[in-house]
């Protein structure tokens, strides 16, 4: 049946005006489609739609483009790929060469952060961990997961809590789930490399806390 439509389209002898338009519009919407199961083409995240992603890896672990974690030896280096952000990091294995480490031949952990967003003020991260061969900064092993699924719908409150340590406060039924079990509340402690940094982290903190907020209704019932 394409292919007749398709000869159609091509002899001149056929019926012109609105019969040839319409099967020239057949014709794109074949040849779309078909590039599309090619390319796996997708479309790409929006400002908005980076910009929650990216707050709420920055509110849930700390992870910002070009910051150095505690601990690392490298600052998160941060890609696009489709439509899920990827923050990526290394760190010295702190059990390295200890006897009772599983991983003590690994000098060098990889640290790699996805998140996507599946549904609406629904996301999802997944951390994955890789330890070095021996002390190469190039070859590492292969990774395991941890996948979190954070459904912010179902948020109640989410605020910074001040004090002698500042932390992150996320109330909600069921939540936050990994591995089949949910949780309710969590306290994500916050932290700077040096003290005189920790106010400008706090604030940091709040505008992504604020822009979740705005995004997302279900934090401010």
């Amino acid at each position: 049946m394409v292919e007749a439509r398709l000869q159609a389209i091509s002899d001149p002898m056929k019926p012109a005006g609105h019969a040839r338009k319409r099967l020239l519009k057949l014709w794109n919407v074949l040849v779309l489609g078909f590039v599309s199961l090619i390319c796996g083409c997708e479309s790409r995240l929006t400002s908005d739609e980076a910009g929650l992603l990216d707050a709420v890896a920055f509110v849930i672990g700390g992870q910002q483009e070009g910051d150095l974690p505690q601990g690392f030896e490298t600052r998160w280096r941060r890609t696009v790929e489709g439509r899920e952000i990827r923050y990526e990091s290394t760190r010295q294995n702190p059990g390295f060469g200890e006897d009772n480490d599983p991983h003590r031949g690994s000098r060098h952990v990889k640290v790699s952060v996805s998140i996507s967003s599946p549904q609406k003020c629904v996301f999802k991260t997944v951390v994955m961990t890789a330890y070095s061969r021996g002390t190469s900064k190039e070859s590492f092993e292969s990774p395991s997961n941890e996948t979190t699924t954070l459904d912010f719908n179902k948020v109640q409150r989410i605020d910074i809590e001040d004090g002698d340590r500042p932390s992150v406060v996320i109330d909600g039924k069921a939540w936050q789930c990994k591995d089949g079990k949910c949780q309710d509340r969590i306290m994500i402690g916050i932290s700077a490399p040096r003290p005189e940094d920790l106010p400008r982290v706090i604030e940091s903190k709040r505008r992504a806390i604020d822009f979740i907020k705005k995004t997302c209704l279900g934090t401010q019932r």
